[in-house]
Parts: structure tokens; sequence; C-alpha cells
């Protein structure tokens, strides 16, 4: 089965003992991370894939632009919170189809990534966004079939995809491993925080205005109720400048990067088998950690 998956990946390399996608990321941009400089003004997102990546992007996006609401509107989230691993050497000509020359206003550099903890230096200011993985796991499974570089797997059964993501042999490795290891580095690093989408979901003005302590960056009440309304997932699943839907990797033919935002998904998928087998493993991987997630 893992062997299957690796064939349908494009260019795919396993690398560090994890699968990567050559047509997006290669070795040469993972290990040029690692002696990467980061200023007091950067901000790196890390998170597992289809996590809620892009959405507290663009919240982090227009905290840190302030009153420049012509950046968020004009400017792709793409140009605006960078994927560090990208090999944006291997791109095809027109890849991001709205690149500004001019410089926008902003007060800090937001940056996203979904590599492990290991691969990014300890001195980087971080905030981790992490999702139920019943959920997360669904999500992705759907990512598989609309997304170029991962082989737009439109024949992959969801068991075989279930099998796979609980064994880790998936790109960008095993969702535990990934996750606890964030968790562990945020409970020990005042540089770091760990959120989650739930919570986000729950309260975003609260999450906001946390987000903001953070980053050491005061929004007016005002400016903090737009970012609120911005950031719904109805405004950005129509906002072209945050859907990713001008990007060519994913075929919006086939689905949508924002699909359907809410918690709970995962009880269309996971037969009562297979959650209470993952109930199991999320015991065992987890026991002891403190963390815990809102299913």
């Amino acid at each position: 089965l893992s062997l299957r998956y690796l064939s349908r990946v494009p260019l795919s390399e396993v690398f560090d003992g994890l699968i990567w996608p050559r047509t997006a990321v290669t070795p040469g941009s993972v290990r040029a991370l690692s002696s990467r400089e980061f200023g007091e003004d950067d901000i790196v997102i890390a998170s597992y894939p289809k996590s809620g990546t892009t959405w507290v992007s663009e919240i982090l996006s227009a905290i840190v632009h302030g009153e420049d609401t012509d950046a968020l509107s004009s400017i792709m989230l793409e140009i605006r919170a960078p994927w560090l691993e990208l090999d944006r050497s291997i791109l095809p000509a027109g890849h991001f189809l709205n690149c500004p020359s001019a410089k926008f206003s902003k007060t800090k550099n937001v940056w996203i990534t979904h590599l492990p903890l290991r691969h990014l230096p300890a001195s980087i200011k971080l905030l981790y966004m992490a999702r139920n993985p019943k959920d997360q796991a669904v999500s992705y499974y759907h990512f598989h079939k609309m997304t170029r570089y991962l082989g737009q797997q439109n024949d992959l059964a969801w068991d075989d995809f279930f099998s796979l993501f609980c064994s880790g042999a998936l790109c960008w490795g095993d969702w535990f491993d990934h996750v606890l290891a964030y968790w562990k580095f945020a409970q020990a690093n005042p540089n770091a925080k760990f959120i989650f989408y739930e919570d986000l979901k729950k309260d975003l003005l609260k999450g906001v205005t946390e987000l903001e302590k953070f980053i050491d960056t005061h929004l007016t009440l005002e400016r903090r109720s737009w970012v609120v309304e911005h950031c719904s997932f109805e405004a950005m699943k129509d906002n072209t400048m945050a859907n990713r839907s001008l990007l060519p990797n994913f075929d919006d033919k086939i689905g949508k990067f924002m699909r359907k935002g809410i918690v709970g998904d995962w009880k269309n998928c996971f037969t009562t088998t297979q959650s209470e087998a993952f109930d199991e493993l999320y015991k065992k991987k987890f026991e002891g950690s403190g963390l815990h997630f809102t299913f």
C-alpha cells in the first residue's frame, strides 16, 4: 500500500525518513532552512497539512498589515505568507499569477511550513496550528484528490488512506510525531505558541486577540472586528487572494481547497471500527503528554 502511494506522488523521494513531493519540495530546499537566519520580526506558522494553515495565515497576515487593507485585497496570501520549504527554482513560469513588485506595509514577516520541528532553527518565533486528527485526516484525504503535487489520487479509497495515515506513511510523515514534537517545544519555549483549530472556530475574536498579544501587536477594536469578519470561513472561501483558487497546483474542478471548515466532519468518513481503533492509537501515542483535542 505504501509503495503504491509513493509511486503515485509525482517525482516522490524519501529523504530523512519522509516522503517528499519533489514537484513542490526538494531535499535541497529543506536542507537550506536549517541554516536560514530569521529576524525578530519573522513569525513562522507551522502545521501538519490541512490543519487550518491557510486560515491562521490570513488571520496573522491581516493583523500584521494593520490598516493596509489594499494588501489583503490585491496580493495573494502566497506572497504575504510564503511557504518556506517550497522550492521556487522548479516552479513553472506564471506559478504566482499575482506577484507585486511594489512593497506593502506590514509590521512583521509571516511564513508557513509543514516541516517537522527538527528541520527548523530553534531560535524562531513559532506559532503551531493543530487540528483534531480525525477531521484533519478527512481533509487531507480529500486534498490528495485535488492536489497535483500529490498525484490527484482520485481512486485512493478512504480505507487505504486511513491505514496510511495511522502508519505515518504519507507526505510530511507521521501526524502524531509532528504534533507532539511541536507541543513539547511550545511547552518549554516562551517564543512559541500552540493553538487549536477548534478554539478558533469556537471564538475567533478571542483567538485574534491572543495572537495580537503573542506577536506584540495591538489593533483597535474596530480593526479587530474587521479581521474577524474578513477571516470568517465564508468570507475566505470567496476570497481569491486567500482561498488558493488561483494556484495551478490545485484542481478546483475536483474539489475546493477550502472545503467545509467545520468541526466533526470526520463522522461522515470514519466507521465505528476505525474510530475506535484510532482512539486507541491516539491514547497510546499521547499518554502523559497533556495534549488533548476537541473532536
